[in-house]
């Protein structure tokens, strides 16, 4: 039998009695969250020199710095939160404290400039600086003829190159902010679901690539940041839109998409699974999925999303499926 635990430090203040966590982590958002949810008895806190009784909304405050280790005893324990305080909502008969992960540290900063030409690194670098936040080793090589920030914070900042250039920004795994395509983290990392036997539940549908309509946008971003768009697929489907850099060729960007659009019409399942807390998965990752009576749809696919709950109803993951692998 699991034995959970929870381990939740703010500043200096420790709870190992936790009503409800939720963490939600996805290569989609910008930042990674969690709402934790405190009985009233946490107002008796443990402390790193004893434990007192305190007003949670006097004691820990915005921007307090947050670690969150979860646990099956003897089998998992995984720090899978470390942020800073949002904000609290002392709601009876829980209190609430909202957290984000560095994120928050850059969203404090304003930035207005007008960088001329620069490189994505550049940019990056210059919206860190002084929040505290490194960036990862693997920025990809991309060059701006100029790129402007007028009176936004450092979040707006991210948000605009993920719309502008479709680079996707968050904090890895390591705590240093990312920039990049959206499935290049912990690719080869592959956990198995059966769906017979560490399956709490699932809402999967399998489809077939014939069904699926998609309407893709290819954009070919130049140096001097014009564009040049070309579109594959079919003209009634879901719309969906790709980037990439220095291509001038509509023929090059229309195999481009082509090539994608093999990738997303695929035959497999689409959904979600609801585990246990362990196996251990986070965004980024691959699931095989298998099924005993269906032996011929063992698949992988990328992990875009999850969603991580401990609760006095046990411990889960949610983890939502991408595109077959």
């Amino acid at each position: 039998m699991f034995i959970l635990a929870a381990k939740i430090k703010i500043k200096n203040i420790v709870f190992d009695r936790v009503h409800k966590v939720e963490i939600t982590k996805s290569v989609d958002l910008l930042s990674d969250t969690a709402e934790i949810q405190l009985p009233m008895s946490a107002l008796f806190g443990n402390t790193e020199s004893g434990y007192q009784k305190r007003q949670l909304e006097e004691e820990i405050k915005a921007g307090d710095p947050v670690i969150i280790t979860l646990a099956y005893k003897g089998v998992l324990e995984k720090v899978e939160f470390e942020g800073f305080v949002r904000w609290i909502k002392p709601n009876m008969p829980t209190i609430t404290i909202v957290c984000e992960d560095a994120i928050y540290k850059i969203r404090q900063k304003s930035i207005t400039r007008n960088f001329g030409k620069t490189t994505l690194k550049q940019v990056l670098e210059y919206v860190v600086a002084g929040t505290g936040v490194q960036l990862a080793s693997n920025i990809p090589e991309v060059g701006f003829d100029k790129f402007i920030l007028k009176d936004v914070n450092g979040a707006k900042a991210l948000e605009k190159i993920k719309d502008e250039y479709g680079l996707y920004t968050f904090i890895d795994d390591a705590g240093k902010l990312y920039a990049g395509l959206r499935q290049v983290k912990n690719i080869g990392e592959t956990v198995v679901y059966d769906l017979y036997q560490n399956v709490v539940s699932h809402d999967l549908k399998f489809r077939r690539a014939e069904d699926v309509r998609i309407n893709l946008k290819v954009v070919g971003v130049q140096k001097d940041n014009s564009k040049i768009e070309v579109l594959v697929g079919d003209s009634d489907g879901e719309q969906r839109t790709i980037y990439r850099y220095n291509i001038s060729d509509p023929s090059v960007l229309k195999k481009i998409g082509e090539a994608e659009l093999s990738n997303i019409k695929y035959t497999g399942y689409e959904g979600t699974i609801t585990g246990f807390y362990a196996p251990f998965v986070t965004r980024g990752m691959n699931v095989e999925i298998r099924d005993k009576n269906y032996t011929n749809r063992t698949g992988n696919y990328f992990v875009p999303k999850v969603v991580i709950t401990m609760s006095v109803n046990g411990g889960r993951r949610k983890v939502e499926l991408g595109n077959k692998l």
